[in-house]
Order: structure tokens, then C-alpha cells, then sequence
């Protein structure tokens, strides 16, 4: 089977929603990066300890993946977001998009330019959050 490697950059995220209930306690952020909630291939960011609810990473995570799965619109990038609190973390959003429409951006790219910098706004639940992630 011939395969391809994806390597995503989860640069930073912006306006987050801050879950904390006393604002002026620090928002500590962190995200979880996988291929559809599999957890064989979950990726942790380190924790962002001074960005607040505009988190910085610059955090790659390579996956190896099929052919055939670049073309899908049913196998998807899950990448979550989580505020730390003292005796809990919180989901604080989530962007879900396909492998399909992430290599479509690298499709219109002129040949030998092997990355793309992309934007997805930050959803929780069925409601857009405030929020946007870099890619």
C-alpha cells in the first residue's frame, strides 16, 4: 500500500473561550492531537503556561497514512482543546476537519513548496466558539 506522511503544525490558537471561573487566575492550555479520537494516534502539545486564552505551541505531530485516506472526507484530523484547572481539565473546544481538505491545500501549492499555513475557527459542541486555530 502506498502511503504518504502528514505533518502537522499546530502553531497557536486564538481568543479561546477562558473556562477558568475567576478570571484573573492563569488559563493554562494544552491540546490533544489525533487522526478521528483514535487514541493509538494521540499526540500531546506541552502546556502553555503564559499565553492565556491565545496559546502558542509550535508543536508537529507526523502521521504516516494511506493513499486512499488523503482522498477521504470521512477520516478526519481531531485536534482538542483543554484548559488545566486545579482538580480538573476542561474542554474548552475542538477543530474537526478531513485529511481530504487539509491535502487540498497542499494541492495548490506550486511544486517543491511543502507546507501550507492554514486558519479553522474553534468549535464546542455544535456552536462556533470564539476561537480560531493555526495550522
Amino acid at each position: 500500500m502506498e502511503c504518504r506522511e502528514l505533518e502537522i503544525t499546530l502553531i497557536s490558537a486564538q481568543n479561546l473561550e477562558n473556562a477558568r471561573k475567576f478570571k484573573k487566575k492563569r488559563v493554562r492550555v494544552y491540546a490533544k492531537i489525533s487522526l478521528g479520537g483514535n487514541l493509538r494516534t494521540q499526540n500531546t502539545t506541552p502546556v502553555d503556561k503564559e499565553g492565556q486564552t491565545n496559546p502558542v505551541w509550535n508543536f508537529t505531530a507526523v502521521y504516516t497514512v494511506g493513499k486512499n485516506a488523503v482522498k477521504s472526507h470521512e477520516i478526519k484530523l481531531l485536534i482538542q482543546f483543554f484548559c488545566i484547572r486545579t482538580s480538573q481539565e476542561t474542554n474548552i473546544g475542538e477543530l474537526s476537519v478531513s485529511l481530504a481538505e487539509l491535502f487540498n491545500c497542499f494541492s495548490a501549492l506550486s511544486k517543491g513548496e511543502g507546507a501550507a499555513k492554514v486558519n479553522y475557527p474553534v468549535k464546542r459542541g455544535d456552536d462556533d466558539s470564539q476561537g480560531e486555530v493555526s495550522l
